[in-house]
C-alpha cells in the first residue's frame, strides 16, 4: 500500500546515510497486496488468489493462504475504525487518511467488516483532495490507492466523491524528458518505483491496459530494472544499480516487489524480467525465511521485517509463484512462517502485526501483512461481497467490441472492411452472443446470435440508426432515421413512421418486454408507440439543450427513459429518475443507454467509451481515457444480475 512510515527508529541500520535513511522511511510507501496480470482486453478485473499449497518440515505444516491469521489481523484493524469511518492517528486522534485508505483494502482482502470498509470509503470520498494532495499537486500513489479501494468495494472510481480519480491519475504522467512515462510531478528519488507500480495496478483495475495509456509508463519502469534483477527506488548516482547494501545503496526488496506487481498487473512482465527479479529476491532472502528492506548480503546481513516480507510474498504470487516453493524454504523456515512470527497471538492486541521483534503492533504493519496472508492479488472485489454479476458490451463504428463484467467477447468486425459504419447492437437473451448492425442494415452475428436477415442488399430511403432484439432472441427489428421499421425472424411488424413526415429524425428504439410492440424516439424527444408499447409522454414539444440519442424501456413496459447527447435523462411512466450528466462537462457526447434488470438504475455510454452508472447499475469498467480507432456508438447489457 502507499503509505509513509514516519518512525525513523524502525530503520534498524546504525549510521545510515541521510539519503538512504529517507529511502528506508519511504519504504513504507507500499502496496499491501500483490498485483496480478491485468486483462489483455477491456474486461472487468478479476481477483487472482494464490494457489493453495503447503510445505512440511519437522513437526510443522504451513499452509498458504493463511486465512485464519489474515482474518484475525483484519478484525484487529476493524476495531480501530472510528464511528465516523476513519482510522485515528495514534498521536493526535484526528483522522489519518493514509491509515484509513490502507485499512479499506486490507478489510476488502479478507471480507471482514465490509460495512466498516464501506463507511471508511465514504469518509474518504468526502476528503479526496485532503488525501491526494502532495506538495501542492495530485499524488499518483494516493489516487491509485483510492482507485483500488473503490474497485474492491464496487464503487465507480470515475465518479468518486464528485471527482474522476482515473482521469486525475492519468493526468499526472510526465510526457517529456528523461522521465517521460513516470507518474507524478513530485521528486521520485525516494519513491519512483513504488508509485509507478501502484499507478499501473490502479489503471489495470479499471481496464486501462492499452499502449496509448500505459505504454510509456511501462517502458519507464522496465528501464529502471537493474542488471541483478532488482530495482532501486529511483536510479541516481547516489543510489546506483551497483550500490553496496552495506552502504545502504543499490536495489532493495520493497522497490523490486512493487515494480514487479505493477508490471504484472499490466501483463508486462517478460520471461527475462521475471527470471532476473526472482533471482534477485531469492538471493535477498534472509535465513529466517523473510526479507528486510536491504537484500541479505555477507557484508550486510539482512534484518527481516513484516512489511518487506509481506511485499515480497505478494510479488511472488504476482509472478505465479508460491511462497512455499522449495526455492524459498530455508530449513523449516518459509516466508509464511516468518511473516506469522510477527503476529500478536495473545492479549488485547491479538491479531495485530509488529514491524520487527519487540515492537508494538501497528496499523501499517497489519495492513501490509493481512492481504499477503490472505493470498489475494488485486484488482479484486471484496472477499465476502458476492462478485457482482452482469456486464455490458460497447460497440464502435468500426465494429470493435469492448466487453466488461461477465459479458463475454464473441467476436467483432474490427479490422474488417465494412460497406457502412456500425450504428447499433443487441445481445441474445442468454448473453452468449450479440448482433451488430450497420447503417445500411447489414447484420453481423456473433456467438449464439443467429442471422435472420438484413437490409444490406436493399436501397434504403434513410440509414439504419438502431436495432432491438425480441425477448427470445429469435428475431430483431431495425429502425431507420425516417422511422421505417424492418422485422426479421419472429419479430413482428407493428407499424412505423416511414410514411410520415417527421419534425426530427428517429435516433433509436426499444422493444416492449413481451415483444408485442416497440417505441421509437426522435432527436427532439418525440416518442412513437406501436403494438402493445404504450405512450407515456415525450419531450417533442420541449426545447432541449442537446438532441436525444437513445432510449430504454422499463422492465414491466410501463415506462421508458430517453437520453440526450449531454447525458440529460427524461423519465416517463414508471421509469424513475436516478441521475444524469446533464450538468457535467463531458469529454465526449453520450450516444446511448441501457437499463438494469429491475429498472432501478441505468447506464449511459459516451462516444469515447466512458460509462456513467446511476441507481443500482454496477460499474464494470469503461474505455474512457483510451485511444480508440473509432468512436463508440452503442451498448448492450448481459442478462444476469444487470443491476449488480
Amino acid at each position: 500500500m502507499w503509505r509513509f512510515r514516519v518512525v525513523a527508529s524502525r530503520v534498524r541500520k546504525p549510521n545510515m546515510p541521510i539519503q538512504r535513511l529517507r529511502v528506508a522511511v519511504a519504504s513504507a510507501i507500499c502496496l499491501a497486496v500483490g498485483l496480478a496480470a491485468g486483462p489483455a482486453t477491456a474486461t472487468a478485473a478479476t481477483p487472482v488468489i494464490a494457489p493453495s499449497s503447503s510445505v512440511s518440515s519437522p513437526g510443522t505444516s504451513t499452509n498458504f493462504p493463511q486465512t485464519t491469521a489474515a482474518d484475525q489481523g483484519a478484525r484487529w484493524l476493524a476495531a480501530k475504525l472510528s464511528p465516523q469511518g476513519f482510522i485515528p492517528s495514534p498521536t493526535t486522534g484526528q483522522a489519518n487518511l493514509s491509515f484509513t485508505a490502507n485499512t479499506v483494502l486490507a478489510l476488502a482482502a479478507t471480507g471482514i467488516d465490509i460495512p466498516g470498509a464501506q463507511l471508511a470509503l465514504t469518509y474518504l470520498e468526502a476528503h479526496v483532495d485532503d488525501y491526494v494532495t502532495v506538495t501542492g499537486t495530485d499524488g499518483p500513489g494516493q489516487l491509485s490507492l483510492l482507485i483500488l479501494d473503490a474497485h474492491a468495494l464496487g464503487v465507480d472510481p470515475t465518479n468518486f466523491g464528485g471527482t474522476n480519480l482515473v482521469t486525475r491519475l492519468v493526468a499526472t504522467e510526465r510526457t517529456s524528458g528523461t522521465d517521460a512515462g513516470l507518474f507524478g510531478a513530485q521528486d521520485p528519488t525516494f519513491d519512483g518505483a513504488y508509485r509507478q507500480g501502484l499507478a499501473l495496478a490502479a489503471l489495470a483495475a479499471v481496464g486501462d491496459t492499452s499502449q496509448g495509456v500505459v505504454g510509456s509508463a511501462i517502458t519507464w519502469l522496465r528501464g529502471q530494472q537493474c542488471p541483478d534483477g532488482g530495482w532501486t527506488s529511483y536510479i541516481t548516482t547516489a543510489n546506483p544499480c551497483d550500490g553496496d547494501p552495506a552502504s545502504f545503496a543499490g536495489p532493495d526488496t520493497n522497490s523490486t516487489a512493487l515494480a514487479i506487481q505493477g508490471l504484472a498487473s499490466q501483463s508486462a512482465v517478460t520471461s527475462a524480467i521475471s527470471t532476473a527479479a526472482l533471482g534477485f529476491l531469492t538471493g535477498a532472502q534472509n535465513p529466517d525465511g523473510g526479507w528486510g528492506y536491504e537484500p541479505n548480503a555477507t557484508t550486510a546481513p539482512g534484518s527481516t521485517d513484516s512489511n518487506s516480507t509481506a511485499l515480497v510474498v505478494q510479488a511472488l504470487v504476482a509472478l505465479g509463484q508460491s511462497p512455499l516453493f522449495a526455492s524459498f524454504q530455508h530449513g523449516s523456515a518459509t516466508p509464511i512462517s516468518s511473516l506469522l512470527s510477527f503476529q500478536v497471538s495473545t492479549g488485547p492486541d491479538t491479531g495485530g502485526f509488529v514491524f520487527q521483534a519487540n515492537d508494538s503492533p501497528d496499523i501499517l504493519s497489519t495492513v501490509q501483512a493481512v492481504p499477503a496472508l490472505a493470498g489475494v492479488v488485486p484488482p479484486f472485489i471484496a472477499a465476502s461481497a458476492p462478485a457482482p454479476t452482469g456486464g455490458y458490451w460497447l460497440v464502435a463504428a468500426d465494429g470493435g467490441i469492448f466487453s466488461f463484467g461477465d459479458a463475454g467477447f464473441h467476436g467483432s468486425k474490427a479490422g474488417s472492411a465494412l460497406n457502412k459504419p456500425i450504428v447499433g447492437m443487441a445481445a441474445t437473451p442468454d448473453g452468449k452472443g450479440y448482433w451488430e448492425v450497420a447503417s445500411d442494415g447489414g447484420i453481423f452475428s456473433f456467438g449464439d446470435a443467429a442471422f435472420f436477415g438484413s437490409t444490406g442488399a436493399i436501397t434504403l430511403n434513410k440509414p439504419i440508426v438502431g436495432m432491438a432484439a425480441t425477448p427470445d432472441g429469435k428475431g430483431y427489428w431495425l429502425v431507420a432515421s425516417d422511422g421505417g421499421v424492418f422485422s426479421f425472424g419472429d419479430a413482428s411488424f407493428h407499424g412505423s413512421t416511414g410514411a410520415i413526415r417527421l419534425n426530427k429524425p428517429v435516433v433509436g428504439m426499444a422493444g416492449s418486454p413481451d415483444g408485442g410492440g416497440y417505441w421509437l424516439v426522435a432527436s427532439d424527444g418525440g416518442i412513437f408507440s406501436f403494438g402493445d408499447a404504450q405512450f407515456f409522454g415525450s419531450t417533442g414539444n420541449i426545447h432541449l439543450n442537446q438532441p436525444m440519442v437513445g432510449m430504454a424501456g422499463s422492465p414491466d413496459g410501463k415506462g421508458y427513459w430517453s437520453v440526450a447527447s449531454d447525458g440529460g435523462i427524461f423519465a416517463f411512466g414508471d421509469a424513475a429518475f436516478f441521475g444524469s450528466t446533464g450538468a457535467i462537462a463531458l469529454n465526449r457526447p453520450v450516444v446511448g443507454m441501457s437499463t438494469t434488470a429491475d429498472g432501478h438504475g441505468y447506464r449511459l455510454v459516451a462516444s469515447d467509451g466512458g460509462i456513467f452508472s446511476f441507481g443500482d447499475a454496477t460499474y464494470f469498467g469503461s474505455m474512457g481515457g483510451n485511444s480508440l480507432a473509432s468512436p463508440v456508438v452503442a451498448m448492450a447489457v448481459s442478462p444476469d444480475g444487470v443491476g449488480g
